[in-house]
């Protein structure tokens, strides 16, 4: 069993240490008070006597508003205000050798103890010590070295005051400084064992959302494909087809939503990356508003794209994916906020030289804008935009927030520049490393179209039966034929069945043996066989180095479509015209 988090609670736990503290604080003052009121009646110092029974009055008022009333800054102000006029007044009747003064130094030190740490804290503590040191000065001011009142007290006397009112505060100021360092370690502790606590707790949530996030995968990836299936169709006319077509489109938005729900765990717990790749941006920045076309036009707007044709045959190291997320959001949000108008997306090129390329990207649009007091709060996680007239917009605010983190981990930020009622202008800019060429792999990566076969034999292991089928359908036509299996021991059986079986997608999560401990018996059984990982969770750079050392060839992220699918598969086999 889990143990159960412990949050901090600061605020409960400081007022249960505090009024702890204050009620022996309190039960002192009264007897250390008592002592002097004894002592100045039985000197038969009746002036003296009144002025210390005043403090002793106001430590037991004090007591009552601090106990009964709960109202613990009040009761602060009665005991520092009726301490400070009797001390100052005993200083200036049994002298300042008397070293009455020596408590307004032991009440600066208590300060800390006598104020609950609150939303006015600095504010009454400041009053308090102002006055403390002030009553400090003007005892100096207007007492007489050795009393001028009481005619019948000896020097003697006032000596051995000094000694007993210099001891009694020297012992209070070492015990409030011996009480704060034990504060410090209770609360260092205190925060300790949270900490750890707090992090366990993180770590099992971390596996939770992983699952989650795997499973809500796994589930889109087979709505998506059999949405693909029926779009795909060989009928010429698919019976209902809006309804597919708006169903494909829902299943884009929750794959979206889910993405994003991990991508801003994996920034929030450190551990969100970027896997880069040489890429030619040219083509892929020039389809990129593709996707938006029919969303601008639903709504009338002019969706424009400037790329520079600086960017021609100029191939960059980066992470093209996470580019691509960041500039959907900033179009998607122009979009959306944009009622009449035009989105103009730009990309330019600022620096260009053989090792490097420097390059402006801006999104700009027509919209609503932003009210200035918001520009800081549009990057925080899970903060939406309000207007008056159209107060929802819809969406999680993780947007901006996960835009800002991909491309402050590409070393720059983006700015933001916005009239209300006139617009808003989003821009980042990005300085990427140049690359001679793309690598082999990706040169012919247009999109299966027509009639085409791999010649590959191939063997399907998911235990996701719609998964199953939706890749079976797609492989069926293309390939020379297609084995299945449900888990990692049926996997090894068709290996060693079928001896023709050349490449293998294998699910990773499976009942039985899952796809980490199967590739284990399949390499050893045919180390020449490809194997090629099949699975829901989003690739990162752990999770590649992982599949890497045990011999996985590849890796096809769940939920795919046709192009995705054969273009890893492409790399691996001929492909001849059918």
């Amino acid at each position: 069993m889990n143990p159960k988090i412990q949050t901090l609670k600061f605020k409960e736990l400081r007022r249960k240490t505090f009024f702890k503290l204050g009620i022996r604080i309190y039960f002192s003052a009264i007897l250390a008070t008592s002592y002097y009121v004894f002592i100045s009646m039985y000197s038969g110092y009746m002036l003296s006597t009144i002025f210390t029974a005043l403090p002793l009055i106001g430590l037991l008022l004090s007591l009552y508003v601090f106990v009964v009333k709960r109202n613990y800054v009040l009761g602060s102000y009665i005991v520092y205000v009726s301490l400070g006029i009797a001390t100052l007044a005993m200083s200036y009747l049994e002298g300042l050798m008397s070293g009455y003064y020596w408590f307004q130094l032991g009440l600066i030190f208590s300060l800390p103890y006598v104020i609950p740490r609150g939303m006015h804290f600095k504010k009454h503590i400041t009053i308090l010590y102002t006055s403390t040191i002030l009553c400090l000065v003007l005892s100096f001011i207007i007492s007489p070295m050795y009393s001028e009142f009481y005619a019948e007290l000896s020097k003697e006397d006032i000596h051995y005051r000094f000694i007993l009112n210099s001891s009694i505060n020297f012992l209070l100021i070492m015990v409030f400084s011996l009480q704060a360092l034990s504060h410090s370690k209770f609360f260092i502790k205190k925060i300790s064992i949270d900490k750890q606590l707090a992090e366990n707790e993180k770590e099992r949530r971390t596996r939770v959302l992983s699952n989650l996030g795997h499973e809500l995968r796994t589930q889109i990836n087979s709505i998506n494909g059999v949405t693909q299936l029926i779009l795909g169709g060989d009928l010429k006319e698919v019976p209902n087809k809006k309804y597919f077509e708006i169903l494909d489109y829902c299943n884009e938005n929750m794959l979206l939503l889910v993405n994003d729900m991990l991508d801003i765990h994996k920034i929030e717990s450190g551990h969100f990356e970027l896997i880069k790749e040489p890429k030619a941006l040219y083509k892929f920045l020039n389809k990129i508003t593709i996707p938006f076309i029919n969303k601008a036009e639903e709504k009338n707007l002019e969706l424009i794209s400037y790329i520079d044709a600086k960017l021609k045959d100029v191939v960059v190291n980066v992470d093209e994916k996470r580019i691509a997320q960041v500039i959907y959001n900033l179009i998607s949000n122009a979009i959306k906020f944009t009622e009449q108008g035009k989105i103009t997306f730009f990309v330019k090129v600022i620096d260009l030289n053989k090792t490097n390329v420097v390059i402006q990207f801006k999104v700009k649009d027509t919209g609503i804008g932003i009210a200035p007091h918001n520009l800081n709060k549009i990057f925080e996680s899970f903060h939406q935009i309000k207007n008056e007239k159209n107060p929802v917009y819809g969406g999680t605010g993780l947007g901006l927030a996960i835009s800002q983190s991909i491309i402050d981990a590409m070393n720059s930020e983006i700015s933001v520049e916005s009239r209300l009622g006139e617009g808003t202008c989003f821009q980042f800019t990005l300085k990427l490393q140049r690359e001679e060429a793309l690598p082999n792999a990706q040169i012919n990566t247009d999109a299966f179209t027509g009639d085409f076969s791999l010649n590959s034999t191939i063997l399907v292991v998911e235990d996701n039966m719609v998964s199953m089928m939706y890749a079976k359908k797609l492989l069926e036509k293309h390939v020379t034929k297609v084995y299945h299996g449900t888990n990692g021991a049926e996997a090894i059986e068709r290996i060693k069945e079928h001896k023709d079986i050349d490449l293998v997608l294998l699910d990773l999560e499976m009942p039985v043996m899952n796809g980490f401990k199967a590739i284990e018996h399949i390499k050893k059984i045919r180390p020449d066989v490809i194997v090629i990982a099949f699975t829901a969770n989003i690739p990162s750079t752990e999770i590649l180095n992982k599949l890497d050392s045990l011999g996985f060839d590849d890796i096809l992220s769940k939920p795919f479509n046709k192009h995705q699918l054969f273009t890893v598969l492409q790399q691996y086999t001929l492909q001849t015209e059918a």
